[in-house]
């Protein structure tokens, strides 16, 4: 029964490459350059941090903010990237476009508060308590293999700054420059330590006409 026991294994371990080049978010991984590959097939878990997908008005800035024609678009595209099966958990900021940009994900956002105080939900009445910092440490201490993050400029550089301190990214004191929307910025786990690998302008679209 050798052959079966392999063959069971195979299956198992074929989200992961074991058995051939196949990977478990291909459209995801074409987006990678060449030399970024290998550690991404080979790292055990995923972590996909972005901006929210641009907004009604560059101007609005309250939590109730949603997203233009334009934003949708780079949702749909996000979708496209990550693949048709869901993530195996999604997390935003309770903020309105956060929460729409995850949608990409295919599951069930868990919102967290964009900073201290502010527990508004979108799209519910009952508050949100969960902080950003819990949302990190649970993250950390997860299993999940696929964790989208949907945040905003300058809390993007806060998760990167948590798991892979000192890979460079473009973070700018702290930020992402104002004008910044459609990178992903893959944190992954190889070997017990978190890299980033950046996908420049990702799902950043053309204004639908």
């Amino acid at each position: 029964m050798t052959w079966l026991r392999l063959l069971t294994a195979c299956l198992a371990l074929l989200a992961v490459s074991a058995c051939g080049d196949r990977f478990d978010r291909s459209e995801l991984l074409q987006a990678a350059q060449e030399d970024e590959l290998d550690a991404l097939r080979q790292a055990d878990r995923h972590i996909l941090v972005v901006r929210h997908a641009r907004k009604i008005d560059e101007a609005c800035n309250g939590l109730e903010c949603e997203l233009s024609a334009q934003g949708d678009a780079m949702v749909d595209r996000l979708g496209v990237l990550l693949g048709p099966r869901p993530m195996d958990a999604v997390l935003a900021s309770s903020a309105c476009r956060t929460v729409l940009t995850a949608r990409a994900g295919h599951a069930d956002v868990v919102q967290h508060q964009p900073a201290p105080g502010l527990d508004q939900a979108c799209g519910s009445d009952e508050p949100i308590t969960r902080s950003r910092a819990i949302a990190m440490l649970e993250t950390e201490e997860s299993r999940a293999r696929w964790t989208l993050v949907v945040e905003h400029s300058n809390t993007v550089c806060t998760w990167i700054a948590a798991f892979a301190p000192d890979a460079r990214s473009a973070c700018e004191e702290g930020s992402l420059p104002s004008s910044a929307y459609g990178d992903i910025f893959w944190l992954h786990r190889l070997d017990g330590d978190w890299h980033l690998v950046t996908l420049d302008d990702a799902f950043d679209v053309e204004a639908p006409q």
